[in-house]
């Protein structure tokens, strides 16, 4: 089944006022991640280890709800003019396509929504989202390289690795459970010098460092508020760049620095697909077991929240987790076949598995070792 998955990503303080709005619109189903975004800190006159700024975090939610395409366009523009998130440093909101492949009678498409007033606003379509999952404590590293060259505000999460462990044994390395995920939405025209550094300021080509991985984006709007510095002026470097932004309806006119990077031949994976499994607590370890045994490489293990408004119109919150892999498009059908058969999809384990397509990624990936026989 086709829908149309809405992430927000905003100050955690405003995730209640947005719900209320989604709400009275007809939005019964809910999920929020916790996060957080950082921003370069203010310049000093004194300079900073290593020359580089300091960086300032703070929490953010993202929360996301999943509808029927007809009202994609109307809720990101409500939302986007009420929380005024065309201005740098308000939070970002997009859209991307997604398939149900199989779910709980629990979850559902949002369809019965209305709307006390309409309005319209223009959002940027060429967008592409990039998530780099990362060892716990490298997230500041990775979020860095955005900032830097000014692309968009990251969202970092948190989670715990499945399965790759295992396959490096023979390596005798040691890799923590733990993760980060770096996500990243920004235009189509840095995103490959973006995924180019991940690569190398993160030693992705090293065993056991991480993965990073590209999907498209319908349309939305980022936040480019990447620093946080005094303004001695009417407006922001991030405010002029932002109008220019929406006076040419795209990012494509900046010329940044990202253009003079040098990018090396890299073996990416293509032919992908990102698959997302929700579940209740506790149930990811072993249904990922499942996903592996058909032909998943690995996951990564997200806490979630559920909020949904039940029959008496009382919102009732539900622990969940999310477990994300990113799988060749070939095994997709198989590791569903899998997936059902743990009944994961019945009262127990209440998961649901949609997905969405990986345009790209890159992660270490051993070299086979070809022996040639000399004829004599």
């Amino acid at each position: 089944m086709k829908a149309v998955r809405i992430s927000i990503i905003v100050h955690k303080d405003l995730t209640k006022s947005i719900m209320d709005d989604l709400i009275a619109m007809g939005v019964k189903q809910f999920f929020i991640e916790m996060g957080r975004s950082s921003v370069l800190g203010e310049n000093s006159n004194l300079p900073s280890i290593f020359g580089l700024r300091g960086l300032v975090s703070y929490q953010v939610e993202i929360l996301s709800v999943i509808v029927d395409e007809v009202f994609e366009h109307s809720i990101l523009s409500y939302i986007a003019k009420k929380y005024d998130l065309k201005t740098p440093g308000k939070g970002s909101i997009y859209s991307y396509d997604m398939t149900i492949e199989q779910q709980h009678s629990s979850y559902h498409v949002n369809r019965n929504i209305h709307f006390q007033k309409q309005v319209s606003e223009n959002f940027f379509h060429q967008l592409m989202g990039i998530v780099c999952i990362v060892q716990r404590g490298e997230g500041d590293k990775i979020s860095r390289i955005a900032l830097n060259y000014g692309a968009s505000v990251p969202a970092t999460t948190h989670g715990e690795g499945s399965g790759v462990r295992d396959k490096l044994g023979l390596l005798r390395i040691t890799i923590p459970p733990e993760k980060e995920l770096v996500n990243l939405v920004l235009s189509k025209h840095d995103a490959q010098s973006v995924m180019e550094l991940y690569i190398e300021v993160g030693k992705l080509d090293e065993p056991g460092r991480g993965i990073a991985y590209m999907f498209p984006i319908k349309q939305g709007i980022v936040n480019t508020k990447i620093s946080r510095s005094r303004i001695a002026q009417a407006a922001s470097i991030e405010q002029m760049v932002s109008a220019i932004d929406n006076i040419n309806g795209g990012m494509e006119w900046r010329k940044s620095s990202l253009e003079l990077e040098g990018t090396k031949i890299r073996d990416y994976l293509h032919d992908l697909t990102e698959l997302n499994l929700i579940c209740a607590e506790a149930e990811g370890i072993t249904l990922m077991e499942a996903a592996m045994s058909s032909g998943a490489p690995g996951a990564t293990i997200c806490k979630l929240r559920m909020l949904e408004l039940d029959e008496n119109l009382e919102l009732k919150r539900y622990t969940r987790e999310i477990c994300k892999m990113i799988v060749p498009t070939a095994r997709v059908e198989a590791i569903t076949q899998a997936l059902e058969a743990t009944s994961c999809f019945e009262d127990e384990s209440r998961a649901m598995l949609f997905s969405l397509p990986a345009e790209k990624a890159f992660t270490y990936r051993a070299k086979a070792i070809n022996k040639k026989h000399k004829k004599h």
